[in-house]
């Protein structure tokens, strides 16, 4: 729909149910600096700064959502997307050289806790950078409405991939996809036969027996919830989350560890996430007192065509993965189960978000802010490692910065390390919703299930949580 803003013609698009989110998240909190992701990508060669700018503008010229404006009606208060023209930019360039490393990525951190004024103006910021060791980069910061992990990840490639055409006579890299013909296609979703497939499962879900909820800390923030509402019957709990003031702590799996895990899931043929999955399960399970029904929130990238997988853009949608199995339950049996639960809410996961949550809790009549899940899950398959295989050997670094404000009150992201492969856990949390000393002893106690049932698939949920 053409809109006039600031006396021009734009071809303007309703924001799509995965956007939605964030701007939910946006409008309930305190600071705008929540949506933001700032990261960080560096090689270690001598960097041609000319050349590295000249990438990163033909990158951007290619990426359509990395020249995305937000707009907001005046009268009627709707929000509205549009694409910039393509203008070539000059990115500063800072030398932190000489500095200690963790200080340059405090300035960075910094700089990821600036907001956006999302309503006007642009919506990502690069500097180029030179760190300590000879790594050379830039650093990114794009408001989430435009860019998700999976986005980054692509938007990185195309720029090494530019960079050693322009650099080194490689390939150009082939083009990238419309994030506009994605967004229509989103839009066509509503009211589609695909939606009322989708529809009808979540609804099936809905009239299943009522979720019940699992704390990672254990079953005493449940019975805080029945203590305060005076009913010892309620399964839903409410986190925290009057303030997004939060932070992430990484965790490393050393390579060995890493490919022990790939291993057994490629042995099995089981995707590496239910690997994960059924660890953090377990340790719900052992946590809560054996409980059998629990729940975690499952983020989807939903990009399984070309189109999407390389159309930039925010696509993830993030919906409950729920399973029920008794303790009694084979390590291998579980991973099934969960695979199979996982494939299915996968093939479902266009349904918005913002609907199925509101629906459940109309359907159980939990209060705002209602959950049955106390952690949120994703994994990157993707490692920098495999982003340009001609640069196989060069050292590289990905930092993801913090922004002070975490949009989740807590989630753990499973992400290949680009420099040898081994994979790193991100848990960003709320400070109201968890402690590093809590982080750090789930991180433990999933880390001994994981391997646990690892070496011995065919023992049962109960065996493996009196293993450990």
């Amino acid at each position: 729909m053409e809109k006039i803003i600031g006396g021009i013609k734009r071809d303007c698009y309703p924001l799509t149910p995965a956007q939605v989110i964030h701007m939910y998240t946006l409008k309930f909190s305190p600071s705008d600096e929540v949506v933001n992701i700032g990261t960080g990508q560096y090689l270690q060669i001598d960097m041609n700064i000319a050349a590295l700018r000249e990438a990163l503008n033909r990158a951007i010229e290619r990426c359509e959502s990395m020249r995305m404006r937000l707009w907001r009606d005046p009268e009627t208060e709707e929000i509205w997307q549009y694409i910039m023209p393509y203008e070539n930019q000059y990115f500063e360039y800072y030398d932190f050289s000489a500095w200690d490393e963790e200080k340059a990525h405090e300035v960075m951190s910094k700089w990821t806790s600036q907001p956006f004024d999302t309503f006007r103006g642009a919506l990502s910021r690069i500097v180029i950078v030179s760190m300590p060791g000879g790594y050379n980069g830039y650093y990114l910061n794009v408001h989430h409405v435009c860019m998700d992990s999976a986005s980054v990840i692509a938007f990185t490639k195309d720029v090494m991939q530019i960079y050693c055409y322009l650099m080194y006579n490689m390939p150009y890299p082939s083009p990238m996809t419309s994030y506009i013909e994605s967004v229509k296609k989103d839009l066509e979703y509503e009211g589609s036969k695909k939606q009322q497939r989708d529809m009808a499962f979540w609804h099936a879900e809905l009239e299943k027996s009522e979720p019940m909820y699992t704390d990672f800390t254990g079953p005493g923030r449940l019975q805080t919830m029945r203590q305060e509402k005076g009913d010892e019957n309620i399964r839903w709990c409410v986190l925290p989350t009057k303030d997004s003031a939060g932070s992430t702590i990484v965790y490393s799996l050393d390579v060995d560890s890493t490919n022990k895990l790939i291993d057994f899931a490629n042995e099995h043929d089981i995707p590496v996430s239910v690997v994960i999955l059924h660890a953090i399960r377990t340790v719900l399970c052992k946590f809560n007192n054996n409980e059998t029904d629990i729940t975690i929130k499952d983020f989807i990238s939903r990009r399984s065509t070309v189109l999407n997988k390389k159309c930039g853009g925010v696509r993830m949608h993030c919906l409950p993965l729920r399973t029920i199995m008794p303790i009694e339950t084979t390590v291998l049996d579980s991973m099934k189960i969960i695979n199979e639960q996982q494939q299915k809410v996968f093939m479902h996961a266009d349904y918005s978000t913002m609907r199925y949550y509101y629906e459940e809790r109309m359907k159980y009549g939990g209060d705002p802010g209602s959950n049955y899940h106390s952690v949120a899950f994703t994994y990157q398959p993707a490692s920098a490692k495999s982003l340009v295989p001609y640069l196989k050997g060069i050292g590289f670094k990905s930092r993801w910065y913090s922004s002070g404000r975490q949009p989740q009150p807590f989630y753990v992201t499973a992400m290949h390390r680009p420099g040898d492969g081994g994979l790193n856990f991100y848990f960003g949390y709320q400070l109201e919703s968890a402690t590093p000393q809590e982080i750090e002893f789930l991180y433990y106690y999933t880390g001994r299930v994981l391997f646990r049932s690892i070496e011995n698939p065919d023992k049962t949920i109960k065996e493996i949580m009196d293993m450990v």
